[in-house]
């Protein structure tokens, strides 16, 4: 004997999540790749910036997220033109005493009657509500595009920073050696040999803290991208160089104003509110709110008393709903202050990311015209002592030092530069013009 029966799997269930974790991190992104992102999974070749950029918008969970809450929102367009259906209704069921064993009743058809312009307001708010959810979706792809380009600029720079460190950690070895053998000819302390092991494990520690940096970024990276097969990327030192940097606060200002989704999100608010006006407008006068039509079944012939309409009409007699009235008023100004805090709150935040990137690019200037050609010209006439023998070697690896000591600080800088823009481009909601 067999039992056929249907069941459903349970709506909480660990194990569940434990197989959605798991096909996560084999199965394939949930939306289109470009082609070339695809090719390079595909391969498991490197990714580029804007290769993993795209595989982000294709698998991040929290964007997934927020877009399908703007689905969600353009869905109830449609669910807020709809109309109330109509209703069956059975009334005065009873034995006719005319014809004993005869049943007679009442069939009612009643319609609901919407208010004029009510569908359409509630309709105007599903929109400019579906309108801001979009825009809130908008918002965390450009949020998330800044993330992926600072972390990769974080990754050009330290891998940048761990060849200069390690070359530091070569000239405090060779001025190991020239120290240890100047001990054994007596010609030099044993302080001064200790200093410099000292120096070279500090060099050394300096090169796991920087690799251990790495490995860091790239986990949050792949946090960032989404789960799914592991993938390495192609780090672009190229992307910390910058051409020209001439900012216009007032042009940038516009451009943030025209193109953060932000703003368009509060002023669809500002429309939700004034469809919310019209709707208590229109529901503080008097209405038929619904209208129906019977027939009576009977025993007998149908007769025009079979026939009959009715009406019910709402009065506002106890309420003229101006308190509905006046709540919608004041938060059509409170969506309005909202507004006007919003336009100087994106405007505060490029002004001062416009500051940033100008004290950034100073820094990088002041660098390469003061700092850089004064350590590469004492480098040269180091060198050039050392050949003509009036310099000593541990000297010239003092200044060999001084050099790449110099040349981290500028790596800093252009990606302190290089990260100061990428903020600056996500607070104007796109790329700088050039």
């Amino acid at each position: 004997m067999s039992i056929v029966g249907c069941a459903s799997a349970p709506a909480v269930s660990p194990e569940r999540a434990i197989a959605t974790w798991r096909e996560m991190q084999v199965g394939q992104p949930r939306g289109a790749l470009p082609e070339s992102a695809a090719a390079a999974l595909a391969g498991g070749d490197a990714l580029t910036v804007e290769q993993a950029y795209a595989l982000a918008l294709a698998n991040n969970p929290e964007l997934a997220v927020v877009e399908a809450r703007a689905e969600v929102a353009t869905a109830e367009i449609g669910a807020a033109r709809q109309l109330q259906n109509p209703s069956v209704r059975v009334s005065n069921v009873g034995v006719d005493d005319s014809a004993p064993g005869r049943l007679g009743f009442n069939l009612g058809l009643r319609a609901p009657i919407p208010r004029p312009g009510s569908v359409r307001a509630r309709a105007d708010a599903a929109r400019h509500a579906a309108a801001g959810a979009h825009g809130e979706a908008e918002a965390a792809r450009r949020q998330l595009r800044a993330k992926v380009y600072r972390l990769f600029a974080r990754l050009a720079w330290l891998t940048a920073d761990l060849e200069e460190v390690s070359r530091a950690v070569s000239l405090c070895e060779e001025r190991q050696r020239q120290l240890q053998a100047r001990v054994a000819r007596a010609v030099a302390t044993e302080v001064a040999l200790a200093m410099a092991e000292v120096a070279r494990a500090e060099a050394a520690d300096e090169v796991r803290k920087l690799r251990a940096e790495l490995a860091r970024v790239e986990a949050e990276l792949a946090r960032v991208v989404g789960p799914g097969p592991a993938f390495s990327v192609r780090v672009d030192r190229a992307q910390l160089d910058i051409d020209s940097l001439v900012l216009d606060p007032a042009a940038l200002t516009e451009q943030a104003l025209r193109s953060r989704p932000e703003l368009r999100a509060v002023q669809t608010k500002v429309g939700q509110a004034r469809s919310a006006i019209t709707l208590a407008k229109v529901e503080a006068a008097p209405w038929i709110s619904w209208a129906q039509v019977n027939y009576f079944f009977g025993p007998g012939p149908a007769t025009p008393s079979s026939f009959g309409v009715g009406f019910a009409v709402d009065v506002p007699l106890l309420s003229l709903n101006r308190g509905k009235i006046k709540t919608a008023k004041a938060i059509m100004r409170q969506r309005q202050v909202e507004e006007r805090a919003e336009v100087a709150a994106i405007a505060g935040e490029v002004d001062e990311a416009i500051a940033r990137a100008q004290r950034a690019d100073a820094r990088v200037q002041e660098i390469e015209h003061d700092l850089l050609p004064q350590v590469d010209a004492a480098a040269r006439q180091a060198d050039a002592a050392l050949v003509a023998g009036t310099l000593d070697v541990v000297e010239v690896l003092d200044i060999e030092a001084r050099r790449v000591a110099a040349r981290r600080l500028h790596l800093a800088a252009r990606f302190e530069r290089r990260d100061a823009l990428i903020e600056l481009e996500a607070a104007v909601g796109g790329p700088l013009p050039r």
